[in-house]
C-alpha cells in the first residue's frame, strides 16, 4: 500500500492502527473523510473495528458533510455481523440523511429493500415497498433494476415482476459508452435468481 493510500487500509491489526492514527493525527484537513472511507473499507472484514471508527466519526466530526457514509458503513458493518435489525436501523437512518442531503445519496433505496424481500423479514415489507416506489427514478444500472424488480417480486411473490429482475440479470453490457462492464448482475445474486425462476413460472 502506498502512503498515499494510509485510509485504506483492508486489514487491521495494531501495528497498522498505530500507523493509520499517527496519520490521522497529522492530518488537517479531511479527517472526517479519512476516517469514514477507513470505516467503509473495513466493514466486511472488520466490522468491529468499522463501528468503532463511525462511532469516533460521529463524537468528533467538524460537519455533516460525510454523515451518509459514515452510516453506510455503519450498516455494512452491521450486515457483516449479521446483525439484521441494526443494519436495517442503519439503513433508514441512511435514507432519513439522504433527505437532508440530496446530493450525497447512496444504493440504500435498493440495498434495504433487497435485504428484507430476501429475508424474509415481513414486518418491514410495506416500507421496503414504498422506499423503492418513492426511488423508481433512480435505476440506472441493469444491477439496479434487478434489485428493484427482484424486491417486488419476493416480496409480493409476483411473477411478471421476477421475469424483468431476470430480464435485468441477462444484460451483458451497462450501456455506457466506457463502462460497459460496471452495474451488472453478479454470481453473488444467483440464490435470488433460483428463486426468481420459480416465482416466474
Amino acid at each position: 500500500m502506498s502512503s498515499d493510500d494510509w485510509y485504506r487500509n483492508k486489514d487491521w491489526n495494531e501495528s497498522i492502527e498505530d500507523f493509520f492514527y499517527s496519520k490521522l493525527k497529522r492530518a488537517r484537513t479531511q479527517r472526517d473523510q479519512y476516517l469514514v472511507i477507513q470505516a467503509l473499507t473495513l466493514a466486511e472484514n472488520h466490522p468491529k473495528v468499522t463501528l468503532r471508527l463511525v462511532n469516533e466519526y460521529f463524537v468528533s466530526r467538524k460537519d455533516q458533510f460525510d454523515d451518509v457514509r459514515a452510516l453506510l458503513a455503519k450498516a455494512n458493518a452491521y450486515f457483516a455481523l449479521n446483525d439484521l435489525e441494526r443494519c436495517i436501523a442503519a439503513f433508514k437512518e441512511v435514507l432519513e440523511r439522504e433527505k437532508e442531503f440530496p446530493k450525497h445519496q447512496t444504493g440504500v433505496y435498493l440495498d434495504y429493500p433487497y435485504l428484507v424481500a430476501n429475508r424474509k423479514i415481513e414486518h418491514e415489507y410495506t416500507t421496503a415497498l414504498n422506499v423503492l416506489d418513492e426511488h423508481v427514478d433512480r435505476l440506472t444500472f441493469p444491477l439496479d433494476h434487478f434489485k428493484w424488480h427482484a424486491s417486488k417480486a419476493l416480496i409480493n411473490n409476483d411473477g411478471s415482476e421476477a421475469q424483468k429482475a431476470l430480464d435485468a440479470a441477462k444484460i451483458k453490457r451497462s450501456g455506457f459508452r466506457f463502462h460497459q462492464d460496471v452495474g451488472l448482475v453478479g454470481k453473488e445474486h444467483e440464490k435470488t435468481i433460483k428463486h426468481l425462476c420459480k416465482i416466474s413460472t
